[in-house]
């Protein structure tokens, strides 16, 4: 679904060897040629492809969605007009992200080498690269051709560690060797190097130094209906995910607001009373006009072919981890009636749900232009379950909120051992004041939510308050204006107060659903153990195999609060088993033979090189290439 290829051939080289790979690329029926530049040549895919533009001149391509950010800013949602933007590749690429919104790569020809690549500042587009013979590839996926595969292919068992002590670095690391994993907003030469050009952890310190009065909330409404609109134009049908809360709530209305054609409101119901909401979600799809459709949801049960199923991105995912809503999704975006869904991920983050005890600083330095700064803290101090006096204790004290969530305490001592990573975003974050790398934090750990998965695969998922206007925006309002108030998010909820539901402007609290998943875990252990305990990431010397044997109990994952930690490794434990079968397997190829220029002979053969993989049964335990504990 949207993905696109790129070949480019070598500085110097004829064209022989890629018109080679050409040929067996289009022999499979699954891509069409869109552009020929003077050296590489554009292919889409045929079912669903994504938008293409050329640059200007001989600048090179563009694709994806990509929309005016100026015009979002002015409560107007359209796509970006390229005039103007000359031929120069800094200078385009400086546009874009100043000017451009949405999901998109651009490839810019570069007259003294190859190709540099600009990929959207939020990643929203999926933008990988890799070699094989003479050619070089950048693409959203690796092609299901194994002669255009690296030679080299292989897991990256050290990358994989790292995203379990860090489960974020997982949309920032390919763990694939051979591959290179192009950073958003950065415009990156073949390697992956390049000027960084977008930087939240920037745009917060500016807007920190800055002297003017911060955004009023219509600012926030303005830009969030123009986003929205500019996703939505043009669409069939679309429908929303209405969880109940406040998030999907905006997003549904603003949907309503710009005429969109809203099929259905979507929500999942849980079992357990604190996770039903259907009562607020069915006031939402009432106030957007729209019919709420409910999936009455029964006890989670994991099997190693469900996990698989949302595993086959070129990096991990995290959003796959209930594959039941996975597939649920994934079949309503399959038919031909409905174009996209929306959600309200990432809303938590850029809006500022978090009660962090870091927002006690920000309020006795600025306040919050709502609630004095007594009554703040006593929110605060509530929203905490703490007192005002152990509030301050904490909120005061120094403190780095940059580290996120991962496994360690599971991890071997060799995994241990290995150097510790951070996020770029996150590592640009350190020298900010603790709330504002709360809230960045919280944007690094939802950009998961763009990584292929079976809904990724089956149509367009769209998060619009996860788009670099929104994003930009709540950047440049102190985070205790942001989440300081009578309920959290006050500087959202005065934003829409005006169209969103009584209940939902009201309510103070959302749906718990870590008693589902936690009973969810306990009904499927007898599956999960084994796959665990004797899979890859134990096979490779990662895990901490006894510790992990204690917790895989019953009464450890009802009791304790380990089921985040579980299904970290679940996703990791899918992505590495599905790799593992893709590089010993290949791919069916339809021709097996070697790819032939009629004048110079054999250019690609469709046998790589041997590669190191980790086919069944898993290695030895210590197998894996970490520093030694």
């Amino acid at each position: 679904m949207r993905d696109y290829l790129v070949i480019e051939s070598r500085p110097g080289d004829g064209p022989a060897e890629r018109v080679a790979a050409e040929t067996r690329l289009l022999q499979t029926g699954q891509w069409r040629k869109v552009a020929e530049r003077a050296a590489f040549s554009v292919y889409l895919e045929t079912d669903r492809p994504p938008a293409y533009r050329h640059l200007p001149g001989v600048a090179g391509a563009l694709i994806g969605d990509v929309f005016d950010a100026q015009a979002a800013r002015e409560g107007i949602g359209r796509d970006l007009e390229l005039t103007g933007f000359g031929t120069d590749p800094e200078f385009i690429a400086e546009r874009l992200v100043a000017q451009a919104h949405g999901r998109y790569v651009a490839i810019l020809s570069d007259p003294g080498g190859q190709a540099r690549v600009l990929r959207d500042p939020l990643g929203v587009m999926e933008a990988i690269g890799w070699r094989r013979g003479g050619l070089r590839f950048v693409g959203s996926r690796l092609p299901d051709l194994r002669a255009l595969w690296p030679a080299d292919l292989a897991i990256d068992w050290t990358k994989i560690a790292a995203i379990l002590r860090q489960k974020n670095l997982a949309s920032h690391l390919c763990p694939l060797v051979g591959v290179v994993g192009f950073e958003p907003g950065v415009l990156s030469d073949p390697e992956g190097g390049g000027p960084r050009l977008w930087s939240p952890a920037e745009l917060a310190a500016r807007a920190d130094r800055r002297a003017w009065p911060p955004p009023d909330p219509q600012a926030l409404r303005c830009v969030v209906d123009a986003v929205i609109a500019a996703w939505a134009y043009g669409r069939q049908g679309v429908f929303c995910e209405i969880s109940g809360g406040l998030d999907s709530a905006i997003v549904a209305t603003s949907l309503a607001r710009c005429g969109a054609p809203i099929a259905y409101g979507l929500n999942h119901s849980f079992p357990q009373a604190e996770a039903d909401e259907r009562a607020y979600a069915q006031r939402v799809a009432a106030a957007a006009g729209a019919p709420l459709v409910v999936v009455q949801r029964q006890t989670l049960v994991l099997t190693p072919d469900k996990l698989a199923a949302g595993a086959g991105g070129p990096r991990p995912n995290f959003v796959g981890g209930d594959p039941d809503h996975d597939a649920d999704l994934a079949a309503r975006l399959a038919g031909d009636d409905l174009a996209a869904m929306f959600t309200g991920r990432g809303g938590d983050a850029v809006l500022y749900q978090s009660p962090t005890p870091a927002l006690a600083r920000e309020l006795l330095r600025l306040g919050t232009g709502g609630v004095g700064r007594i009554e703040g803290l006593l929110t605060l101090a509530r929203r905490n379950h703490s007192t005002v006096w152990s509030l301050l204790a904490r909120g005061l004290a120094r403190q780095d909120l940059t580290v996120g969530a991962g496994v360690a305490e599971l991890l071997s001592p060799q995994a241990l051992a290995a150097p510790i990573l951070q996020h770029p975003w996150l590592e640009a974050a350190r020298g900010l004041r603790p709330a504002r790398q709360a809230q960045i934090l919280g944007l690094v750990n939802n950009l998961s939510a763009f990584r292929e998965s079976r809904r990724h695969r089956a149509g367009d998922v769209i998060d619009p308050l996860l788009s670099q206007p929104v994003v930009e925006l709540c950047l440049s309002v102190p985070t205790a204006r942001l989440a300081i108030g009578p309920r959290d998010r006050p500087f959202a909820r005065a934003a829409f107060a005006d169209r969103l539901p009584p209940a939902i402007l009201a309510r103070s609290d959302k749906g718990n659903l870590s008693t589902f998943f936690a009973r969810s875990l306990a009904a499927s252990l007898e599956t999960l153990r084994p796959y665990l305990l004797d899979g890859r990431l134990a096979g490779a010397g990662l895990l901490d195999r006894d510790r992990l044997d204690a917790i895989l109990a019953p009464e450890q994952l009802i009791w304790t609060n380990l089921a985040s930690e579980i299904f970290i490794l679940l996703a990791l434990e899918a992505w590495t088993r599905v790799w593992s079968e893709r590089i010993d397997q290949g791919f069916a190829d339809p021709d097996p033979g070697p790819v032939s220029d009629p004048v110079s002979g054999p250019v690609l053969d469709p046998t790589p090189a041997p590669i190191p993989t980790m086919a069944s049964p898993p290695p030895e335990p210590g197998r894996w290439s970490g520093p030694a504990a």
